[in-house]
């Protein structure tokens, strides 16, 4: 019952601060809003490669920061992720949510590898994540993520240290705000994650970081078997 009851708490918080997330050309820069879409896209479940349990569920929210426009804008995120051997683990995110006149469809899927052999730690992992990002009035956008992390243990704390790159593509439904039919870029970032196992749920922070924007997520994980 508990469990539960912090599960929907997250959902509900995640949601609710999420009426701050920005997709619409008239309200900020064009590119501000299209480079900042695809760093929250970019967010992976921390799976710990150590944990036994076979099925993952995560829920939380990004905080992502702008040096351009000095304003934090705010997305939910859930994820789930299972385990298909002690090497490989497969990750979806499937949800929507509701600002302002957007409505937000976020559909994608991506596999974490843990490299090593059962006599290994499996401290190295890498991650491959597409994720597309529909229904909103301005524009659609597809981000592919490649990341290397590196797994630490410190004290009573998680961590996956590591550097990855964002690849996207984007485009526009509109021609009133000149904007151009298509944006490509990438986001090169470092990330840093940090997990505190409790007895019941697994408390969270995950950061990103590049020298134009950064972000920081809050996440409540649930191992369930």
């Amino acid at each position: 019952m508990l469990i539960r009851l912090l599960l929907k708490i997250g959902l509900f918080l995640g949601f609710t601060i999420a009426e701050s997330a920005m997709f619409r050309f008239d309200k900020a820069p064009i590119k501000t809003i299209v480079y900042s879409s695809s760093l929250w896209l970019s967010a992976s479940p921390s799976i710990d490669p150590i944990s036994e349990d076979r099925l993952m569920f995560q829920t939380g929210y990004s905080s992502i920061f702008n040096k351009q426009i000095d304003d934090y804008w705010f997305y939910p995120n859930i994820d789930i992720g299972v385990k298909i051997s002690k090497n490989l683990c497969l990750t979806t995110k499937a949800y929507g949510f509701s600002t302002g006149k957007d409505h937000p469809q976020i559909l994608g899927a991506g596999m974490q590898y843990y490299f090593g052999t059962n006599n290994d730690t499996l401290d190295w992992s890498t991650c491959i994540q597409r994720v597309d990002l529909k229904g909103l009035e301005h524009f659609r956008l597809t981000s592919i993520t490649f990341d290397i992390r590196k797994w630490l243990s410190f004290n009573f704390m998680r961590l996956r240290v590591g550097a990855g790159s964002n690849f996207f593509k984007e485009y526009s439904y509109t021609e009133n705000f000149d904007s151009p039919n298509r944006i490509e870029g990438q986001i090169n970032f470092i990330g840093l994650d940090m997990m505190i196992p409790l007895p019941i749920f697994i408390v969270g922070i995950e950061t990103r970081m590049n020298l134009r924007r950064s972000s920081a997520t809050i996440f409540l994980q649930k191992e369930i078997f």
